[in-house]
């Protein structure tokens, strides 16, 4: 870890630095783009009457923490997967329990939007000064994980994407998209045509999607009202701070 990013010397310094350069990515790239969003978005969910009465049994939850992977770092509640994996067996029937009380209201505590952001160096050999070189990873706490994963289970039919979209996918990396443009290329320098390739690099794109965009696609999708106001009272609660060296900023929505 080095002493000096961005100019700011000290744990307390460099991780308040981080914590203004990692809210400013999470905002609208058009304020009045985004207050057009939303207000057509609410326009179509206050008359939205598509539900259903998903059930998450003892059952889905079980598989569901099977499913998370092993040995990852804690959130700010310090807990794991381990520790629920290793808990008593009633855990998993208590948890049936308050997951299906979620989707039933539509609701999330507070706590499973409170996440603590690291920053990861994206280049070794490059600046290790410089904020620009580095990417944040959120950690979550372990039962919103948890929960995200069952409503991928209940859901995930609903959510499909193309099959030329390979970012953010179940067996799916940048390695397939690069394998699909070699592919491709090849087959027209083999049949002597000239290939042009043009590549749009948007800086912080995934940061910047308006969520109430993506929540009008949930509609046009028809997926259940509960699940989408799940989704819409879990992205009001999302706030996040950094850890440096064992020093936290403040909180901030992310």
């Amino acid at each position: 870890m080095p002493s000096v990013v961005d100019g700011c010397c000290g744990d307390k310094n460099i991780v308040d630095s981080f914590a203004n350069v990692f809210q400013s990515v999470c905002v609208s790239n058009n304020i009045n783009k985004h207050a057009d969003l939303r207000g057509k978005f609410f326009q179509m969910y206050t008359d939205y009457a598509v539900n259903c009465k998903a059930n998450v049994s003892v059952k889905l939850v079980d598989k569901c923490i099977s499913g998370i992977k092993r040995g990852k770092a804690a959130g700010l509640d310090g807990l794991i997967i381990e520790h629920i994996l290793y808990s008593l067996p009633v855990l998993v029937v208590h948890l049936s329990v308050l997951f299906n009380i979620l989707l039933a209201y539509g609701v999330v505590p507070d706590a499973f939007g409170h996440g603590v952001i690291i920053p990861l160096i994206k280049n070794a050999d490059s600046d290790k000064t410089k904020s620009n070189n580095y990417r944040g990873i959120t950690l979550s706490p372990i039962f919103s994980k948890l929960f995200e994963s069952v409503l991928i289970d209940l859901f995930g039919s609903h959510l499909c994407s193309g099959k030329l979209q390979f970012g953010f996918k179940s067996q799916s990396s940048c390695s397939h998209a690069i394998f699909t443009l070699r592919t491709v290329i090849d087959h027209y320098v083999r049949n002597c045509a000239m290939v042009t390739v043009c590549a749009l690099d948007i800086s912080k794109a995934f940061d910047r999607v308006d969520h109430f965009a993506l929540m009008r696609r949930l509609i046009e999708r028809q997926l259940p009202r509960n699940f989408i106001s799940v989704l819409l009272d879990w992205f009001r609660k999302c706030y996040a701070c950094v850890r440096w060296g064992g020093v936290y900023s403040h909180f901030f929505l992310s």
